[in-house]
């Protein structure tokens, strides 16, 4: 079987080219995920120690997905050659992977945690925990995704300072320069405590007015280079010679002052440059183009020298060139109104600062970083009293542990010593503290020294702002590296998951609202079309059913019409629901309902209270905290052992001892019914054979090896088994670096999934918010 040419087929090839470091464009559906397992097959088959290969990822379920299938790949490879052609280049690669590890022992099948595939937080949790006196964090917090209460009560802290000799006069001059409105500053406090990582280090330097001057000129010179860029120089030039004439034109009437932007363009007949200081002249190019409103002008009169052609007293030759002339500008902006982006800029130009800073907001500006600096210093103190500490901190501590480039610590000379590649995934939705972990581990690295770094992403997909990502960061490392490491760029442009009618549509319509250009400092991202590998066309992929108003009932009623047509027409497949908020899903779920359609809504209502979870959920306690005796009855109770009530209580009766060690006393046992020593005998024997793995496989993987032995899956039907692949997905997502297993975190988490009711049809409709169908694939989506 030959494998069909793919159009990006040379840069996926060149992608497992492990003397080079790249940096990926993956759009969704190009099998992202796929390149990378293959990166690091291929990788394991090249290094002498695993521990040399580091994959970061952005989530913990990206993370447990990943290793999973690198797990799955070393497995399949014990096997013969796949029939597939695409899936036979993974199998040749784990096939040389398991030879490498036969060669220097490794023994992966029996220390899979030999695999370094951690989260962003994970990585900079173990970093600053093997230093803690060089990061200062000493006995190592807990990392919360929701520190704002933190924030607000170091931005309180610092603002009672007011009667302080030290702070108080900068406090009280905030509070002046905005109007006393004490609120506003503490809310200020505490959204530049959030992003404190970006800034800290520039407060801690002076003098601070002349770096904000130098971020000013560097932000208007950028703004002016885009805008020249993109003008045609022609259309430039003759936008130049209108205003030139125009100028001219007012100054010979002298029936009242001149628009400040077009004097300067009395003496002048050169498109202006990009320094700061051609700022007023490009103003004044602006006044021909738009409005005061900042829309495209579709009149010019006398007021900015375009008399009117049919005024009396003109010659006929004057009358010809002042109609020539309004010909031209109106023909300019028709041009410039067909390219958004560019009358975006153009619009731009009158939010650009005039000048540097003045005298007193250099005083209001130095005050700010002084408070800034002191309500930092007080998180620190929130932070050791409360135990926890935010993802920005964690990294900063990191970071701390492994010094700088000058003066590296023993951990990062033992990383330098150990770290050999570097994979990076979702790398969209790095933020900037993260993007400064990586410079610190990849400092010193240069292009064929035999390292590498390899990084994989879509700005296109970047949805993580909530969590300071900064697309912007992906672009800037497009085109100028990480530190002094350049990054080879490679695109993928092959959609494996839509079909062509689907793929065209997208790139269609997105194609129209992402802007033209790129932007790192702005984020702005321009739109890369895809092609569909199922070149089968389908017209009809995409429907738009509008609804004037809001009328919840009858979108409901048309979404479940589309899911009973979908059913009908599909003897397979998945049906997915997506809405931007769960709300928009309630009443959907209630006509569904009402229909006798069964469905599964995902972060809708709680699955904890089903029963194939409460059993699970009790069976991982239970193996995990021996002593815990309630979930050990429960365990025992389960329909895969069913032990009545009188052994139950044979065995929890008269001692607090731990139940497993009960079950193996000989009296206890003689004492049970023949069929609940029968049970209590399979249990033991499978625990036997199964507790051992404990910490050398992933917990997910060792839970649900335990249920499936027990014989889980055959107790709670089609429904029970999509029940328990949403808890176990959720095992992958709480487990810890460490292998041990958040609960708290775990439990909250089931208060937010949901299952369908129990009914005698497969399960194949989910309702879903929008964020959470990331990187799923269904046969049909219906966005209500």
């Amino acid at each position: 079987m030959t494998e069909p040419t793919i159009a990006d087929a040379r840069a996926r090839q060149d992608a497992l080219d492990i003397g080079r470091s790249f940096i990926v464009q993956a759009p969704a559906g190009s099998g992202k995920t796929e390149l990378l397992t293959q990166r690091y097959l291929r990788l394991l088959a090249g290094v002498e120690h695993p521990e040399e290969i580091f994959a970061i990822t952005f989530t913990r379920k990206a993370a447990a997905e990943m290793r999973n299938r690198i797990l799955n790949a070393l497995d399949s490879a014990t096997a013969g050659a796949p029939e597939e052609p695409h899936h036979r280049q993974t199998w040749s690669l784990a096939r040389a992977a398991l030879e490498q590890s036969a060669r220097q022992d490794w023994q992966l099948s029996r220390n899979p945690n030999r695999l370094r595939i951690q989260t962003f937080d994970s990585l900079s949790h173990t970093l600053a925990r093997q230093m803690p006196l060089l990061s200062e964090l000493g006995a190592p917090p807990t990392t919360t995704d929701q520190p704002g209460a933190h924030y607000r009560e170091a931005a309180r802290a610092t603002l009672r300072m007011l009667d302080d000799p030290a702070l108080g006069a900068d406090v009280e001059s905030l509070l002046v320069h905005l109007d006393n409105r004490r609120q506003q500053l503490e809310d200020l406090l505490c959204s530049m405590l959030a992003r404190r990582d970006q800034w800290l280090g520039h407060a801690l330097s002076s003098p601070h007015g002349d770096r904000i001057d130098t971020a000013l000129d560097d932000a208007v010179r950028d703004h002016l280079r885009r805008l020249r860029d993109s003008c045609r120089p022609d259309w430039l030039q003759q936008l130049t010679t209108l205003a030139t004439q125009a100028a001219g034109r007012l100054a010979e009437s002298g029936s009242g002052p001149m628009p400040a932007g077009l004097v300067l363009w009395q003496d002048r007949d050169d498109p202006p440059g990009t320094d700061w200081s051609d700022l007023p002249a490009w103003l004044g190019l602006a006044q021909l183009l738009l409005t005061k409103a900042g829309g495209l002008r579709k009149s010019w009169n006398t007021d900015i020298g375009f008399a009117a052609p049919s005024e009396k007293g003109i010659p006929a030759e004057l009358k010809a060139q002042r109609g020539a002339a309004k010909r031209e500008i109106k023909e300019l902006c028709l041009q410039l109104g067909e390219r958004p982006w560019a009358l975006e800029l153009w619009a731009g130009l009158r939010l650009l600062p005039p000048a540097g800073l003045d005298a007193q907001q250099r005083t209001v500006l130095a005050s700010l970083f002084r408070v800034l600096l002191h309500a930092s210093a007080q998180l620190q103190l929130v932070f050791q009293d409360s135990g926890e500490v935010d993802f920005a901190e964690m990294q900063m501590r990191a970071r701390q542990a492994l010094g700088t480039d000058e003066e590296p610590t023993d951990l990062a000379l033992t990383l330098d010593y150990r770290l050999r590649h570097l994979l990076v995934d979702e790398f969209q939705d790095t933020s900037s503290s993260q993007f400064q972990l990586l410079e610190t581990l990849t400092a010193g690295w240069q292009d064929g020294d035999g390292r590498t770094l390899f990084a994989v992403g879509d700005p296109m997909q970047s949805i993580y702002r909530f969590r300071e990502a900064e697309v912007g960061l992906f672009l800037a490392a497009w085109e100028q590296g990480i530190g002094d490491l350049r990054l080879q760029a490679l695109t993928l442009s092959v959609n494996f998951r839509s079909t062509r009618g689907i793929v065209d549509w997208v790139n269609r319509g997105f194609a129209t609202i992402f802007p033209d250009q790129g932007d790192p400092g702005r984020g702005a991202v321009p739109y890369s079309p895809s092609s569909a590998f199922d070149e089968d066309d389908d017209a009809a992929a995409v429907h738009v059913l509008p609804f004037a108003g809001l009328d919840t009932r009858a979108e409901a009623d048309a979404v479940t019409g589309l899911v009973q047509q979908a059913l009908a027409e599909t003897g397979s497949g998945l049906i997915a629901v997506l809405a931007r908020a769960r709300s928009h899903l309630r009443q959907i779920a209630l006509a569904l309902g009402a229909s006798g359609i069964p469905f599964q809504a995902v972060d809708i209502d709680p699955l904890a209270e089903r029963p194939t979870v409460r059993d699970l959920h009790a069976l991982t306690r239970a193996l995990l905290h021996p002593a815990d005796r309630l979930s050990w009855l429960v365990v025992l109770r389960a329909p895969w052992l069913g032990l009545g009530m009188r052994d139950l209580l044979a065995i929890a009766e008269g001692t607090r001892a731990c139940v497993p060690a009960r079950l193996r006393e000989p009296q206890v046992l003689a004492v049970l019914s023949d069929d609940g020593r029968r049970r209590v005998e399979r249990l033991l024997r499978i625990l036997e054979r199964q507790l051992p793995a404990r910490g050398r496989r992933p917990l997910r993987q060792w839970v649900e090896a335990i249920w499936l032995k027990l014989g889980g899956a055959a107790t709670g039907g089609s429904r029970g088994a999509l029940d328990a692949q949403a808890y176990l997905g959720l095992l992958d997502q709480h487990e810890q670096a460490s292998g041990l297993l958040d609960f708290a975190r775990l439990e909250e988490a089931l208060q937010g999934l949901y299952a369908a009711p129990d009914g005698g049809a497969e399960v194949r409709v989910r309702l879903m918010t929008m964020h959470k169908s990331k990187g799923l694939e269904f046969d049909t989506v219906i966005l209500p």
